[in-house]
């Protein structure tokens, strides 16, 4: 029997997950906890896999993976997000974290990569490939300067160390981030991976 424990802010969630492993004959869930999490409460239930919402009211579910990890690399972890974010992927790859997947996962891929990571499987999305220059100069129509900023960017400079960098004001380097999200956006639903916030 595959012990699970699911640590989720979302009741309704909660309550359909179990419903849904209940049914199945190799699965139990032992516990959810939705407020104050303890990691060694968390523990005692001695589970095989902890289902862990990556956003939590207090710690985030990557610190709690951490302390896990940390305290109890034994118990596998799959963390659950409604939205995939790969700048966390390597993060969670060095955590030892076993698998990172969608909320939005169908049923039967759920219960698959339950049963996988138990196993001993592990699961991170692919980060997508980022064009190269050659691409953002034909197919996206960035100048060689904002190809420049596009590489800061991709590296997770803010706006006054790309400034400094490259000896612009930081309204300059503002105007071009614009520029540069705006394109990127709009050729045929082609997302980058990376983190396009204003950085002051």
């Amino acid at each position: 029997m595959i012990k699970i424990i699911s640590i989720d802010d979302h009741r309704l969630f909660f309550e359909g997950l179990k419903a849904i492993i209940e049914k199945e004959g190799d699965l139990s869930i032992i516990n959810g906890f939705d407020k104050s999490i303890d990691v060694i409460e968390v523990a005692e239930g001695n589970p095989d896999i902890l289902l862990l919402d990556v956003h939590l009211p207090g710690k985030s579910g990557i610190q709690l993976a951490k302390e896990f990890k940390s305290k109890y690399p034994h118990i596998k972890i799959i963390l659950l997000s409604m939205e995939v974010d790969f700048s966390y992927i390597h993060e969670l790859e060095d955590l030892g974290v076993e698998a990172y997947i969608s909320k939005e996962i169908e049923t039967e891929q759920l219960l698959e990569t339950i049963r996988s990571v138990y196993s001993g499987k592990v699961f991170h999305p692919s980060t997508p490939s980022l064009p190269t220059s050659n691409v953002l100069s034909e197919s996206f129509n960035l100048t060689k300067r904002e190809i420049e900023i596009y590489e800061f960017i991709k590296k997770g400079f803010t706006n006054p160390q790309i400034a400094e960098q490259l000896n612009l004001s930081i309204w300059t380097v503002k105007t071009h981030r614009k520029n540069i999200k705006q394109k990127l956006n709009i050729k045929d639903g082609f997302k980058i991976p990376i983190q396009f916030r204003d950085e002051d």
